[in-house]
């Protein structure tokens, strides 16, 4: 089986070692990073990124504006937006960049790690768009029809 290299970023120490150790027990070699600017050099290194987990807020750019990067870097990547806001708006904005999943902090890391042993990406990848949060997993639906799909 071929390496599955994940992305971690987080601008706080503990919650990116906590999301590395956990990537790391679901198999995944993890590289990681605390900015924008230095996830920006690291996917640069790299031609291919199986999943990535980006903290909505960072210190020089938002989670967003990364998910766009990796989003069209690397299409079939399964990206997860991972943030304390738990505001329709926000989540909207999230999948509009591209993301597979909106992770509210600090619910769903366990049912994301169980998605991840129990899955192969690219199965999880066709699974529709979905939130995780404190209520547990649900399909994430757009509130208007101009929401694109991945």
């Amino acid at each position: 089986m071929a390496e599955r290299l994940a992305l971690v970023v987080d601008d706080v120490g503990a919650n990116r070692e906590f999301v590395e150790r956990l990537l790391g027990g679901a198999k995944f070699k993890v590289v990681s990073a605390s900015t924008g600017k230095v996830a920006l050099e690291i996917i640069s290194q790299h031609d291919d990124i199986a999943m990535a987990i980006v903290d909505m807020k960072l210190p020089d750019m938002s989670g967003l504006e990364l998910i766009t990067h990796l989003r069209s870097k690397f299409p079939s990547a399964y990206l997860v937006v991972a943030s304390m806001y738990d505001e329709r708006s926000t989540m909207d904005k999230a999948f509009a960049a591209g993301c597979n999943v909106y992770l509210v902090k600090p619910h769903g890391f366990m049912e994301l790690f169980q998605r991840l042993v129990k899955s192969e990406l690219s199965v999880l990848c066709q699974d529709p768009r979905s939130i995780i949060d404190q209520y547990g997993p649900r399909v994430f639906k757009p509130l208007d029809s101009s929401t694109p799909k991945p």
